[in-house]
């Protein structure tokens, strides 16, 4: 039983014949699981029916087709129609970034009813509009799909009805407003609660409110977890007042003047686990204020992420500071894609002080610090330091 990875490398029909070939041999003593044919310069059509029939021979779990932009509405809809009726192995499949556009439902609609256990779709970074998003989900009001992608896309306002409609009939519900979780809770033996991803397309902040605010049976109450919204058109609404509304995620349209306002609010919530400043253009000025705002009182976190941001050596020390001091329940921290070791200088007090207290982070079970212009003696220091 194996993975077969080729993320990057150029596959063509003749070698994923070849492959379905292999799988479907009697004697074949090759299980594939999972494949992930990512960015692999596939043009659609003459790649789908091999693909299609490695999915029906191995007993796929997960198939990965993401960026490949040639695969499109025409490779979607050939391997739709080649891909045998209930294919009951498949629960992942993913084709974010393939460029499917407007008219691609009839073959989403098509794929979903052939994976009738299909637990997750990723149509994110594609061009789906409203009305393709409505013909899907009205192929799902019936399926058991946990997980729809669509971040990305170009829904805007006019989805609304879709959604309501959709969510509706999903009882228990968990609607993912730009990744945020909202949650219903239903009868007994109701259809499985489903993920909705929206974040990063058109609709704006009158209609997320109403999503978010949507009550579907009496004993309704706001999921314990990530809660925020993101990428979408809000502009004009105070920071105090979006934060109170929604929580956590404020990425790519925070900045340092709006930390202390989100470092007061962790300062007095009970129940936020998890938020997320990823892309806000935090300095190390952003840190302490959200520092000294409050963040180190909180006593629920349980996830920080400030990726992809500008945070240097300073403002990560800031930041361990107040994980030593405070943030008792915080378990992972993720501070990667910042220049937090660009020149640093290693004989310096800040350094050393910084070794000194990942020695003392040790209730933290994930701490990510990819590209953080890290080299191999930093790295190693930093390991021993945890260890």
């Amino acid at each position: 039983v194996v993975d077969l990875v080729m993320l990057g490398y150029s596959v063509d029909s003749a070698a994923l014949s070849h492959l379905a070939a292999v799988c479907s041999g009697q004697s074949s003593s090759v299980h594939l699981k999972k494949i992930d044919l990512g960015r692999c310069s596939m043009n659609g059509e003459p790649e789908a029916k091999p693909i299609a029939s490695i999915v029906a021979s191995a007993h796929l779990t997960s198939l990965i087709l993401d960026g490949n932009i040639g695969f499109g509405n025409l490779g979607l809809s050939a391997f739709a129609a080649a891909l045998p009726e209930e294919c009951t192995s498949m629960t992942r499949f993913s084709v974010a970034d393939c460029r499917l556009e407007p008219g691609c439902a009839v073959a989403l609609g098509q794929l979903v009813h052939k994976l009738p256990k299909l637990d997750e779709l990723h149509l994110e970074y594609n061009s789906l509009r409203n009305s393709d998003v409505e013909v899907l989900l009205e192929e799902l009001s019936s399926h058991h799909l946990q997980h729809l992608h669509l971040s990305k896309n170009q829904l805007d306002d006019g989805a609304l009805d879709s959604l309501r409609r959709f969510l509706s009939a999903r009882r228990p519900l968990f609607l993912s407003v730009c990744r945020s979780l909202f949650c219903s809770f239903g009868q007994a033996g109701a259809v499985p609660p489903c993920y909705i991803y929206i974040h990063g397309n058109r609709m704006s902040e009158a209609v997320l409110d109403s999503i978010a605010r949507q009550r579907l049976c009496s004993n309704d109450r706001v999921y314990q977890g990530a809660r925020y919204v993101a990428q979408n058109r809000v502009h004009e609404r105070s920071v105090s007042s979006l934060v109170q509304n929604y929580g956590g995620n404020f990425h790519n349209f925070a900045s340092n003047s709006m930390m202390s306002s989100v470092g007061g609010y962790l300062r007095d919530d009970s129940h936020l686990v998890y938020i997320d400043l990823d892309g806000c253009h935090i300095s190390d000025d952003g840190i302490r204020m959200l520092n000294n705002g409050g963040l180190r009182h909180n006593k629920c976190l349980q996830y920080l992420s400030v990726s992809n941001n500008c945070i240097h050596l300073l403002g990560f020390v800031t930041l361990l500071e107040a994980i030593v001091t405070g943030l008792p329940a915080l378990r992972a921290v993720a501070v990667n894609d910042n220049p937090v070791f660009d020149n640093v200088e290693m004989s310096g007090a800040l350094y050393t002080s910084c070794l000194q207290l990942l020695g003392q982070c040790s209730r933290l079970i994930l701490l990510h610090l990819t590209a953080t212009c890290m080299s191999d003696r930093v790295g190693s220091e930093i390991v021993k330091s945890l260890l």
